[in-house]
């Protein structure tokens, strides 16, 4: 199960898109690539695949840098150079640090940088400004002449919104966001949910059909139509060791395996009449949480 991989649609894209901007810095013609997402959507999980991916070929590597809360503009190079595990302490200023990263970067074959947790480069207790950490993206990209991914919360695009630069210089961002709960994005989200139950009757667990259109809503709100939550639930009842797994076992993986701030009562009772209203405020309750507007 922890292996397994739910190819689905918007993991897809975000796998894709990210692996065209590597291509892009082999071509010569490295760029950035924002992708900005909601917690539980599958970010990292796309990045450990893209980064399996792109070291499987033997040839080139990956610098893959989750931050903690950033306090300065050059902590953001100390944080790299700490993934190749140098201390920072060894270069007396920004330009050194900047060119032994390049260095680094140079010998080691790198052709992608991954920044993750971006929205930590905006420290708002002590005054980051948006632009001076874009200037600092910026310069990072033209000295080491790689690609790089800068992967977020919603409010990481405050780096991109306050550099017009930044902005010119990156494609256009990937919003790996939830699927909606109507037309073809439901459409979507039933598909990878039918992979997981499939998964299921595979193990031997009896649970609901593929097309069961009831138990596809429950999940959707349980979900808030994110995948990589779903699967969480799914992981949950395989864990249970159960023999079925109908609206009794997912109601107590549901107990078990979420924190949801954002029901008031369990999407898997019996006795629980799912709406499209239900459905609809699941999602945009979700979207208002992590500040995320379409």
């Amino acid at each position: 199960m922890i292996n397994r991989v739910i190819h689905h649609q918007r993991f897809n894209e975000a796998v894709d898109v990210v692996y065209d901007a590597y291509i892009r810095c082999l071509e010569e013609e490295p760029v950035i690539q924002p992708v900005f997402g909601l917690s539980g959507v599958g970010k990292t999980f796309s990045i450990k695949l893209l980064t399996e991916k792109i070291r499987a070929g033997g040839e080139h590597e990956v610098l893959v840098v989750e931050f903690p809360p950033i306090r300065s503009y050059r902590a953001v190079i100390d944080e790299c150079l700490m993934v190749f595990k140098l201390s920072p302490r060894a270069y007396k200023n920004e330009a050194l640090a900047l060119e032994g990263l390049r260095k680094q970067v140079e010998s080691r074959g790198v052709k992608l940088i991954i920044f993750d947790e971006a929205q930590n480069l905006l420290e708002r207790k002590v005054g980051i400004d948006p632009k001076a950490m874009g200037d600092t993206i910026k310069h990072i990209s033209n000295k080491c002449g790689v690609s790089i991914a800068v992967y977020g919360l919603p409010d990481a695009e405050r780096l991109f919104k306050g550099d017009d630069q930044l902005a010119r210089r990156s494609m256009a961002p990937f919003y790996f966001y939830p699927y909606e709960w109507v037309g073809a994005e439901f459409k979507c989200f039933r598909n990878a949910l039918g992979a997981s139950i499939q998964y299921l009757h595979s193990l031997d667990i009896e649970t609901f059909k593929i097309n069961d259109l009831d138990f596809a809503k429950r999940m959707y709100v349980a979900s808030s139509g994110r995948i990589a939550f779903s699967e969480k639930l799914i992981k949950e009842v395989v864990r249970m060791k159960v023999k079925s797994a109908f609206l009794e076992e997912f109601e107590t993986a549901y107990k078990r395996a979420s924190y949801s701030l954002l029901l008031g009562s369990n999407p898997f009772a019996p006795d629980a009449k799912i709406s499209d209203q239900d459905m609809a405020m699941s999602y945009t309750s979700a979207m208002d949480q992590a500040r995320a507007y379409v």
